[in-house]
């Protein structure tokens, strides 16, 4: 019998496998795909984030990798509206790491496999579980089409949003489906903005723009359900600047939803990062609350599988774990939902005195600290330093 299974390979389960194989302790990350996707929707990494990629031993590779956005600018009308700093929020990392996910999850995987080369086992699929007092067996089906079982002392669902882990406990579920959609895409640097996110605000809805690694850009826009023009036409027309819709090296829509679990605990069974909860990707911070969720998690797992916390102990804390992580969630999302209504249509005088209104808070050096410490996720509760 094993320590842990980690249904899921992406960063939450790869970063909670590396922290207690750090710790000695016995994992194993079951991941259905063969390989690392091509493209990855998600960019952000927050400073609490980053400081999580230390601890993991990959922090300066990944910082080195992937682009330091210190600043963020939110344009109308070609002028700029407001502006905001990271240089003060109150974190080491004053700035927040643009990097696809697919990159993250290719340093963690180099990362774990130097420490336990068998730990990650891809082509694999979890089937179902089976618990009992002390361990949990898991059901499972390989590449080749053979099912087999594996057994360990707790099972950790991080496989996403769609997560057979959940599915499969009666954990009760709350979703709601937001009626915000959004076009994506990766083009060839054409702007002079350089490591600066900017934000166009648009009578017709917003267009996003932020630095990639490799001199690119990634471009996203609001859009009516009417819609029929193209990403790079919506670009244009909203921002005046052009890309080369030739070059593109993604382009993808989505919509946004909101998910979260009643409790991320179930005996020795826990769920983290998407199979828990899920926020509107416009801010960002999914990848980041994974990272925070193995984080915190994995102290907790340490201390049962070495004998210091047992039974109504154990329980109590994964309880509380999952209170506090539930609750950042919920910041996140409203966060992300404030976003997105700024984001929306607005046009005549609703624009015009959004603009003065974005001028005048703007002004104040307090606002605008307490602005950028929200965005960073390095202000108040959802603050890991």
């Amino acid at each position: 019998m094993i320590d842990a299974i980690i249904i899921g390979g992406g960063p939450s389960g790869l970063a909670l496998a590396i922290l207690l194989t750090q710790a000695g302790h016995g994992v194993r990350v079951l991941e259905h795909r063969q390989s690392i996707g091509e493209h990855s929707r998600a960019i952000g990494i927050h400073p609490p984030g980053v400081a999580v990629l230390e601890r993991l031993g990959i922090g300066e590779a990944a910082v080195d990798e992937g682009v330091k956005i210190g600043r963020g600018v939110g344009l109308s009308r070609g002028r700029i509206v407001a502006e905001l700093s990271f240089a003060a929020i109150p974190a080491q990392h004053r700035f927040v790491l643009s990097l696809p996910q697919n990159h993250t999850v290719a340093l963690l995987r180099c990362r774990l496999h130097a420490l336990d080369p068998t730990a990650l086992q891809t082509g694999t699929t979890y089937l179902s579980s089976t618990s009992r007092p002390g361990s949990v067996t898991a059901s499972l089906r390989d590449a080749r089409g053979n099912e087999n079982s594996l057994e360990a002392r707790f099972l950790i669902g991080a496989d996403g949003t769609r997560s057979a882990v959940r599915r499969g406990t009666g954990i009760g579920v709350s979703a709601r489906e937001l009626p915000d959609e959004y076009l994506m895409g990766d083009y060839p640097e054409s702007t002079d903005f350089g490591s600066i996110a900017a934000l166009f605000l648009h009578g017709e809805g917003i267009t996003e723009s932020f630095p990639l690694p490799g001199n690119k850009r990634r471009w996203v826009s609001w859009t009516a359900p009417s819609e029929d023009r193209t990403l790079v036409e919506l670009i244009e027309h909203r921002t005046g600047h052009r890309v080369d819709g030739s070059r593109n090296s993604m382009l993808s829509s989505f919509g946004a939803r909101n998910l979260a679990v009643s409790s991320m605990a179930h005996g020795n069974l826990v769920l983290i990062g998407d199979a828990a909860h899920e926020v509107s990707p416009i801010g960002g911070q999914g990848m980041t609350l994974g990272l925070l969720d193995a984080a915190e998690l994995a102290p907790i797992l340490d201390a049962a599988l070495a004998g210091r916390l047992t039974g109504q102990g154990l329980a109590e804390q994964l309880g509380c774990y999952s209170t506090r992580r539930l609750a950042a969630a919920r910041r996140a999302g409203r966060q992300a939902h404030v976003n997105m209504m700024l984001g929306r249509p607005l046009w005549g005088p609703a624009g015009h005195a959004r603009d003065a209104l974005a001028r005048t808070v703007f002004a104040s050096d307090k606002f605008s600290l307490a602005v950028a410490a929200t965005f960073s996720m390095t202000g108040g509760p959802n603050a890991r330093r």
